[in-house]
C-alpha cells in the first residue's frame, strides 16, 4: 500500500474569516448597525443567491435572440406603418386629383378603366383600337384640360399629352415621331 504524502492544515478559511472580521471593524466605526446586521454567514448567503441569479450563458444566448427577435419585429411593424400611412396618403392625394398615375389624372384612368373596349384592347395590346376608343371617349381632351393651366403653348401641351400616351399605350400620333431616347418629335417642326 502505498503512503498518501503529508499535507499541512491550511489555515485558509481561517484567514479570510480573519480578513473579513477586520474589514468588519474598519466598518463598524462609521456604521456599527450595518455591520451588526450584516453577519458572516448571511454575507455568505446573499453572494450565493447572486450567483443564482446570474444567467447561465445559454440563458444569456436566449435572452440575446429574444431581444434582436424584437428589436425585428418592432422594425418591421415601423416600416409597415410607415408603408401603410404612405400608401394611404398617396391614394388619397390621388383620389382628389392632387397626384396622377403615370401623368394621368384619377378621373380619366376610372374613365377608361369603365369601357370595357379600351380596357380589352389596352391588354390585348392593340394600339390602334386604344388610340381610337380612347379619342371616342375624349380621354385627351380630358388629361388636356387637367394640364393646361401649366402650359403656355398649346404645341407643347400636345406634345406632352402625346408623350403620355406614348408612354403608357405606345401608340404614336401622325403629326409625331420618336427619337433614339422614345420621346416624341413633332413631324411639321423638326423638317
Amino acid at each position: 500500500m502505498a503512503r498518501l504524502p503529508y499535507r499541512p492544515k491550511s489555515w485558509r478559511p481561517l484567514r479570510k474569516f480573519i480578513v473579513e472580521l477586520r474589514r468588519a471593524a474598519r466598518r463598524s466605526r462609521f456604521q456599527p448597525e450595518k455591520v451588526r446586521r450584516n453577519t458572516w454567514l448571511q454575507h455568505r448567503l446573499r453572494e450565493a443567491a447572486q450567483r443564482k441569479v446570474q444567467p447561465s450563458r445559454l440563458m444569456a444566448r436566449l435572452a440575446q435572440k429574444q431581444a434582436r427577435r424584437r428589436l425585428l419585429r418592432r422594425v418591421a411593424l415601423a416600416c409597415t406603418l410607415t408603408i401603410a400611412i404612405a400608401g394611404g396618403t398617396w391614394s388619397h392625394l390621388f383620389f382628389q386629383e392632387k397626384v396622377t398615375l403615370g401623368g394621368v389624372p384619377y378621373g380619366i384612368i376610372d374613365k377608361f378603366w369603365n369601357d370595357r373596349i379600351a380596357r380589352n384592347a389596352y391588354f390585348a395590346g392593340d394600339r390602334q383600337g386604344l388610340h381610337d376608343r380612347l379619342q371616342v371617349l375624349g380621354v385627351e381632351e380630358d388629361i388636356k384640360d387637367f394640364y393646361r393651366d401649366r402650359f403656355t403653348n398649346e404645341h407643347e401641351l400636345d406634345r406632352y399629352i402625346h408623350q403620355i400616351m406614348f408612354d403608357r399605350t405606345g401608340y404614336v400620333g401622325e403629326a409625331y415621331e420618336v427619337n433614339n431616347y422614345g420621346r416624341l418629335i413633332s413631324v411639321k417642326y423638326k423638317r
